[in-house]
């Protein structure tokens, strides 16, 4: 999907899957299904708003009618964590949320999920640090803490203007990064840092370029390279679309 029709799409989902729990009354499974589904679109600022209320009151309502399902603690994580990348609240609102969240939760996930919401602040000079941190070959960071601040780092969804600095960046040192680290480390950067899905002629040009100085046909950064650009070509074939049906 063209990343320009993301939030409009995120939003409408969302607010279809609201409306749907809403109207499943007698069906709390089915009820469940749909907040769940709901939760995994919700970027909105009033939609973040709605969700949030749910975790500082305990119970789910919709146009103030209150819902049998209640939050698992996975719902909780996502809530938050799209409500610290969001630029619509303060950093008193974010903390107060999260000191809800976990207030009762002292898992290791809770611990991680916590990490992940103070990296993922729109900030740009956190963002400067956390790229220099996961780029530098001397970190003695383990992976999980490196994939754990690549999570907060990466927001496309709602920090996208923040995000676009560092494709270039991504472009310059991704073919070092695969020569000078370990695989698992690699893959970990390759994939979740990749700006292929933007669907620009100069991400096109990016990729292309870094393909055709592989010299391994079979190599796990060649097959990379190729699913970046057929993910490419399809977001721009998906962009056409939407533009001869004039969808936004």
């Amino acid at each position: 999907m063209p990343p320009e029709t993301v939030p409009k799409f995120n939003k409408e989902v969302a607010q279809f899957f609201f409306k749907k729990a809403l109207k499943e009354k007698d069906n709390e499974k089915l009820q469940m299904f749909c907040i769940d589904k709901a939760i995994s679109f919700v970027t909105e600022e009033a939609h973040l708003k709605l969700a949030a209320s749910w975790i500082h009151e305990n119970t789910i309502k919709i146009d103030g009618e209150e819902l049998k399902c209640e939050l698992t603690n996975e719902h909780k994580y996502a809530i938050v964590k799209s409500y610290y990348a969001s630029p619509h609240f303060s950093l008193d609102e974010k903390k107060a949320l999260k000191a809800k969240t976990f207030e009762t939760d002292d898992s290791d996930n809770a611990k991680n999920v916590q990490k992940v919401c103070d990296w993922s602040l729109p900030e740009p000079a956190l963002k400067e640090k956390l790229w220099a941190e996961i780029t530098d070959f001397e970190s003695k960071d383990s992976l999980m803490d490196i994939r754990l601040k690549i999570q907060g780092f990466w927001q496309r969804k709602q920090q996208l203007d923040l995000m676009t600095p560092y494709f270039e960046k991504y472009y310059a040192i991704i073919a070092s990064t695969i020569d000078k680290r370990d695989r698992e480390f690699g893959e970990v950067f390759m994939n979740n840092l990749s700006p292929a899905f933007m669907a620009r002629e100069q991400d096109e040009k990016a990729f292309q370029a870094l393909l055709d100085n592989t010299s391994e046909p079979t190599h796990f950064f060649t097959l990379f390279l190729k699913k970046a650009l057929e993910t490419i070509d399809v977001t721009k074939k998906s962009r056409k679309l939407c533009e001869t049906y004039k969808v936004d």
